[in-house]
């Protein structure tokens, strides 16, 4: 009975929700390694003994009259990231209810002396072989992807349901699984159409799971595989290539067993093409050997608990089932997709995602002196009397402050000729876009469209407008001389 109650006890334990906190420290760009099992300690403790509450993101900066001596002054931020496993919408959590995890961690930037070397180690070859490097290694948590991880807009939680899912399979990894009976890769394909974030996704879920399993991997590393270089001009040396690449990051795993790896492998179908595709080529049988030398390095790295391998890939032109979830056809016969563990469809933004993007935008360039101030509001013409109709106003502002989606479907969708309507229905225009042509389109459209160095957001949103616009006339001419030419 007793072991009953015990196992009880333990199931309730672990349906406590995971309130993720991040620790920054300062980085004095010398790569000084500071003990951040220690810094995490007394935060953990610190949080606990002066909060009841916290909430999702919450930043708290001035810390050094708070914390003690000497970790205060090596704090840049605490920053509450992330709840997993819990429910409540309001993203207010009563710490006696969760179950703290604190992560500190610091930024790295590689040195001079360190890019080159560590580029040159990964699959060398002889000069007269190879054209360039065929990857770099990224030490992580890296100041290059500072911010990538806030920048991602999608319309369904994509990047926190798979930074969730690679922790858990990592830590599960841990566990001294046998992987002669478990079958995992720890390989994730991101696909669908260019210009939708694959790339920055990727990016971003390896700096968040350097933060993430700090505890378990004290360092980690990006190795970006350049998958274009891997090509060999010379017969047979492609499939030479690929092997020496894999070999190296399968030594770098066995000598560094406490170092976290993530391989990118972007635009993986460069590597894995269909046979078919191959024999139009003038190397197939190259071709094919350099597949199946990817696929047994695959079934290699699976043995190490401390790697993951993250892929993108174009798709477009993949049969899809219904729910998306089901890629036929594409790679050579099939091998390359039956060992990916999770298969998650990008797809292009929506008008609600477009809009979040622009307004992200907007607010930057207004930020940078490009746009002027402006902040707006819906209020009744008479506050003391709720039956007259409502006004909409805006207020000249030091910066521009759009409302959120939700926010302009609540209070401004009403007035057609207001600034938030106006960009949400520029947003819905430019559905079909690219997630990266749309980053680009407002400072684009400013540059092509208007004279001034600074405008105001009314004449920003007239050179978006004209910019969409064009842009969708030359995706429309583009589409049907593709659709001619075939």
């Amino acid at each position: 009975m007793a072991t009953n109650n015990y196992s009880l006890q333990t199931t309730k334990v672990r349906q406590k929700p995971i309130l993720h906190v991040e620790v920054r420290v300062k980085s004095d760009g010398d790569n000084v390694i500071i003990r951040t099992d220690i810094i995490r300690e007394d935060v953990t403790k610190w949080l606990i003994d002066n909060f009841a509450i916290l909430s999702l993101g919450q930043e708290l900066h001035t810390l050094e009259s708070d914390l003690k001596e000497p970790h205060a002054q090596v704090l840049e931020s605490i920053k509450v990231a992330e709840c997993t496993y819990g429910e409540i919408e309001s993203g207010a959590y009563h710490l006696e209810n969760v179950e703290l995890d604190v992560q500190a961690y610091q930024l790295r930037v590689p040195t001079e002396s360190q890019c080159p070397q560590q580029n040159q180690n990964v699959g060398e070859q002889e000069k007269n072989e190879i054209d360039g490097p065929q990857a770099r290694i990224i030490p992580l948590p890296s100041k290059e992807f500072d911010g990538i991880w806030e920048s991602l807009l999608f319309d369904q939680p994509i990047p926190s349901s798979l930074l969730r899912a690679i922790t858990h399979m990592v830590l599960l990894s841990t566990r001294g699984l046998d992987t002669w009976v478990i079958n995992w890769n720890r390989l994730i394909l991101l696909w669908g159409p260019p210009g939708t974030g694959k790339t920055s996704l990727c990016r971003g879920l390896a700096q968040k799971l350097a933060i993430r399993l700090g505890k378990h991997f004290p360092r980690s590393k990006l190795v970006e595989i350049q998958t274009h270089s891997l090509g060999s001009k010379f017969f047979s040396e492609s499939g030479k290539l690929v092997s020496k690449m894999f070999e190296t990051i399968e030594a770098m795993l066995l000598e560094e067993e406490d170092t976290f790896v993530c391989v990118f492998i972007d635009e993986v179908e460069t590597i894995t093409a269909r046979r078919e595709q191959t024999i139009i080529g003038n190397e197939p049988l190259d071709a094919m050997r350099a597949v199946n030398t990817l696929l047994t390095a695959l079934d290699r790295l699976r043995h190490h608990i401390n790697i993951i391998v993250l892929c993108t890939s174009n798709l477009i032109s993949a049969l899809v089932s219904p729910n998306r979830l089901i890629i036929y056809d594409v790679f050579q016969d099939n091998a390359f997709i039956d060992r990916i563990d999770i298969k998650q469809f990008i797809p292009h933004p929506n008008a609600t995602v477009i809009y979040e993007i622009y307004k992200s935008c907007f607010e930057n360039l207004s930020k940078c002196g490009v746009i002027e101030g402006l902040t707006f509001d819906v209020i009744q013409l008479n506050p003391q009397d709720p039956e007259t109709p409502l006004q909409y106003i805006e207020h000249p502002a030091d910066r521009l402050i759009l409302p959120s989606y939700d926010e302009m479907l609540i209070g401004y969708q009403i007035f057609p000729d207001s600034i938030p309507k106006q960009l949400a229905d520029v947003a819905s225009a430019s559905v079909g876009l690219s997630g990266r042509c749309l980053r680009r389109l407002p400072a684009l459209s400013l540059a092509l469209h208007t004279q001034n160095t600074r405008c105001r957001i009314h004449d920003a949103l007239t050179a978006l407008h004209q910019g969409v616009t064009e842009e969708q006339h030359a995706k429309t001419e583009t589409e049907a001389l593709g659709g001619s030419v075939k």
